[in-house]
Formats: structure tokens, C-alpha cells, sequence
């Protein structure tokens, strides 16, 4: 018998334990005012207490409680449907936001503004007798590119788009800037495929091989590059 009484007592609880939705605390506070409502009519119409009321009063009552809460119930209903409109907009705003802020970092990887890292090859142009031409560390770049390169730094540049080698054997200027051999390639890409491809004969290692110099790749599981490019400041162009 006490057990059962422990159980009545717990279907209690569980039935008055409070679920906290926004829809179901906006339709209690308006049960609550219309409840407010309902009971000054009755105060206004009515001065006598309920049990006092006729018949007919009492069933008017009721239907008339009966029609406010139908209509709560459908703007509960209503309630809900925008909270899940405005709850799948929101999802719908933060995968948008978050596909551009992937898509501006990948653009800002390609023009060097921002650092980057992933697996890659060291590629290292030793170049002991100062033979090697700039137009052959062109041709390592090229085929660099060629073979999937993603980024590249050279020495201690960042190179993009617009990076230019020029110079002479032994003062070699990329960007404006002189480097001294070695000469290193850091390159984010398929290691598998850049490796190869710099040694296919003709290729970019037999090109620096003939201006006395020596192409050694590395695979890496992971390259960092940290140089990067100043933002370009434009004096006439203007976003919209």
C-alpha cells in the first residue's frame, strides 16, 4: 500500500515538473491573462460569486474559455513553427558565414597573407660554383606549379602570382630581394607526384645540374611556411 502511495506521489511529480519551452511559458502567461480577463468580465457582468450564476451564464463562460484556449493553442502552434523557421535560418546564416570565412581563407592562403602549413617536399639547389641562373630556379618553380604546388615559399619569400626571379648566377633577386644559395623551396603539395616529376630527364633537377649546381628533394609529413606578403594597397580601385 505505501509502495503504491510512493508511486501516486511520483506520477505526481512527474507530471507537474515544469518542461521549459518558450512556446509553453508564452502560452502559460497567456492562459494567465486571459484568465484575468475572463474572471474581471465576470466581475464587471456579474457581481454574484459563480455558484450564483445561471445556467446559461456558466455555459457561456465555458465557451467562451473554451474559445481562448483554442486560440492559444493554434498561436502556440504558430509559435512553434516560427521558432523552428527562425532556428533552421539561423543554421542556414552560420554554414553560410562559416563557407566564407573558409572560402577568404583560402584566398588569403594564395596571396600570402596568411601563414600555412601541410605535407610537402624541401627541395634544396646547391649551387657551390654561383653557375645557377635565375631563369633555372624559374624552371624548378614552374615545375613545381606544374606538378600540384599549392604554396611556396623560397628562402625567406613568400612566393605568389605575381613573384618575379630575376637577377644573375650568384645574386639572384626574387621579389626585389637577394637571396644566397642554397637555395630553398618550401612546398605545400603532393609530395608523391613533385617528387618525380623534378627528376624526369630534361626536367628542372638535370637544368640545374648543367649550371653546375645539385637538386636534392625531401618529402615531409608536414612543411610550415611562414613568410607572407603585405596586403596590396590599391590607390583607385574601391570595393563596392
Amino acid at each position: 500500500m505505501e509502495q503504491q502511495e510512493i508511486s501516486g506521489w511520483q506520477r505526481i511529480r512527474n507530471i507537474l515538473r515544469p518542461r521549459w519551452k518558450l512556446s509553453q511559458v508564452v502560452v502559460g502567461i497567456l492562459c494567465l491573462l486571459v484568465g484575468l480577463t475572463i474572471a474581471i468580465q465576470v466581475r464587471e457582468t456579474r457581481q454574484e460569486p459563480l455558484d450564483q450564476m445561471s445556467q446559461q451564464d456558466l455555459v457561456r463562460l465555458l465557451d467562451e474559455s473554451n474559445r481562448h484556449v483554442g486560440q492559444l493553442q493554434q498561436e502556440s502552434r504558430e509559435l512553434e513553427t516560427t521558432l523552428r523557421e527562425l532556428e533552421n535560418g539561423q543554421q542556414n546564416s552560420l554554414a553560410a558565414r562559416a563557407a566564407a570565412q573558409e572560402r577568404l581563407k583560402t584566398l588569403q592562403v594564395l596571396a600570402g597573407e596568411i601563414p600555412a602549413q601541410g605535407p610537402g617536399v624541401r627541395v634544396i639547389v646547391a649551387d657551390g660554383g654561383a653557375g645557377v641562373k635565375p631563369q633555372t630556379l624559374l624552371t624548378v618553380l614552374e615545375e613545381l606549379r606544374n606538378a600540384g604546388a599549392e604554396v611556396v615559399q623560397l628562402n625567406s619569400v613568400r612566393i605568389v602570382a605575381s613573384s618575379s626571379i630575376t637577377g644573375k648566377p650568384g645574386q639572384i633577386v626574387v621579389d626585389k630581394k637577394t637571396l644566397k644559395a642554397p637555395y630553398e623551396f618550401r612546398v605545400i603539395g603532393p609530395a608523391d607526384v613533385i617528387d618525380p616529376a623534378l627528376k624526369i630527364p630534361g626536367g628542372a633537377a638535370d637544368t640545374v645540374t648543367s649550371d653546375g649546381g645539385d637538386l636534392t628533394v625531401s618529402q615531409l609529413d608536414n612543411v610550415t611556411i611562414n613568410a607572407v606578403v603585405p596586403p596590396s594597397e590599391f590607390q583607385h580601385a574601391k570595393t563596392k
